[in-house]
């Protein structure tokens, strides 16, 4: 595991850690991902089914890959449903340690084409949302300073669009936004100056003008809004509310819509609920242990939002997960234990394998992400000292096959 970490900061995930949270392990366990004692049940939440081996997906679809020197150094990727997008530093002008240009490889079988230049070579693109050929992407500098900026590419056009940007204050925090994009809807959470202090804001921009406007803000030294998640119009969310000087803090997931102003609905009822992702008729989300933060490794639930019940999902042959994403049919999460990639089937509700490999192979999954059919993840093969770093990609059965 200690090989199979060192190969993840060699993709470059280390590159811009103080701006992008990187999971601590699990409560309690061992790098292989072994389990803590007995979990604590949420109140109120139906707990997970029986635990019994996932089943076969692997053997049911083909797994393809990218040649690594088309595509390393990779920093940040993500699946838009029918291609990868990928920030790089793979131009020889690019500064080292730089992932500044923003990439896309057609799936399957297709050639990179650079979508972005970025005039800044001593910038990394460190956080990507992409719809079916839509892109909007934060860029930051590698020089320390107080800066992000927020763009958004359209399907076909060769000019980004700037959305938002840092204002530099010392006391607005640099945590870069966190997006959700679908068709013709961004959704971010930005820092930025307030009246009276600091705040944290939802924002929106809506095609065709893309004009950005402020649908939540929040006193930053009370409460953060993080990691929203888009269906249609259908908009989660989640708040973190800090109680005793920050010491400690309660975690909500909420939802509202895009297409209508009405009050958000809280849905979970532990206040531990993080990382929500909107599915058809629910909402899954990831909560950490008590006393652990957001960005810890957890375990998964789903809402369903006719009848408003709650309950926990299987992720085997996971113990934690965390970075949930869905698309047509299947969840995605990246699991504690790299060596085993699994997927959640949302129609026939439970858990498919991808593969499992030993622990003396050395070969991992890392950072899978899933939108529409296409799962991209990062595979990763340590061999006699050597790391090797390759994406791969399956497209999964659809909600039609059987």
């Amino acid at each position: 595991m200690a090989a199979l970490v060192a190969a993840l900061l060699m993709t470059g995930m280390a590159a811009c850690s103080a701006a992008i949270p990187v999971p601590a392990r699990s409560p309690g366990s061992s790098a292989s991902g072994s389990p803590p004692n007995t979990p604590t049940e949420t109140p109120g939440v139906s707990p997970a089914a029986a635990t019994r081996e996932p089943d076969d997906l692997g053997a049911r679809v083909e797994v393809g890959s990218i040649d690594p020197s088309l595509t390393n150094p990779v920093l940040e990727f993500r699946s838009d449903g029918e291609s990868v997008v990928f920030s790089s530093g793979r131009a020889s002008d690019a500064a080292p340690d730089a992932a500044p240009d923003l990439w896309r490889v057609p799936l399957p079988g297709g050639d990179p084409a650079l979508l972005w230049r970025n005039p800044e070579r001593n910038h990394s693109i460190v956080r990507i949302a992409a719809d079916l050929g839509t892109v909007a992407f934060v860029d930051m500098p590698l020089s320390g300073e107080r800066a992000w900026n927020l763009w958004l590419l359209s399907r076909g056009a060769t000019t980004a669009h700037l959305l938002d940007t840092h204002p530099g204050d010392e006391d607005v925090s640099t945590l870069v936004p966190s997006l959700a994009l679908w068709g013709d809807t961004l959704v971010w959470t930005a820092f930025d100056r307030g009246a009276d202090g600091p705040v944290s804001q939802l924002r929106i921009a809506q095609a065709p003008d893309w004009e950005p406007r402020t649908i939540r803000e929040l006193r930053a030294t009370d409460a953060e809004v993080w990691l929203p998640s888009l269906l249609g119009s259908t908009l989660a969310y989640m708040e973190v509310h800090y109680r005793d000087a920050r010491t400690s803090d309660e975690r909500f997931v909420f939802l509202t819509s895009t297409a209508r102003d009405g009050e958000p609905r809280r849905l979970d009822e532990s206040g531990l609920a993080t990382m929500p992702v909107v599915v058809d008729g629910a909402v899954l989300w990831k909560e950490a242990d008590p006393g652990f933060a957001m960005f810890n490794w957890g375990r998964m639930f789903h809402h369903d939002l006719e009848t408003g019940t709650t309950r926990r999902l299987r992720v085997a042959p996971q113990q934690f997960v965390n970075y949930p994403s869905a698309g047509n049919r299947f969840a995605a999460w990246w699991g504690a234990d790299s060596f085993q990639l699994g997927v959640y089937d949302l129609v026939l509700d439970e858990p498919q394998l991808l593969f499992r490999n030993s622990t003396a192979s050395q070969e991992g999954a890392l950072r899978p992400h899933i939108a529409g059919d296409l799962l991209v993840w990062m595979h990763v093969n340590v061999d006699a000292g050597t790391e090797r770093g390759e994406l791969r990609y399956a497209f999964l059965p659809t909600p039609r096959d059987p």
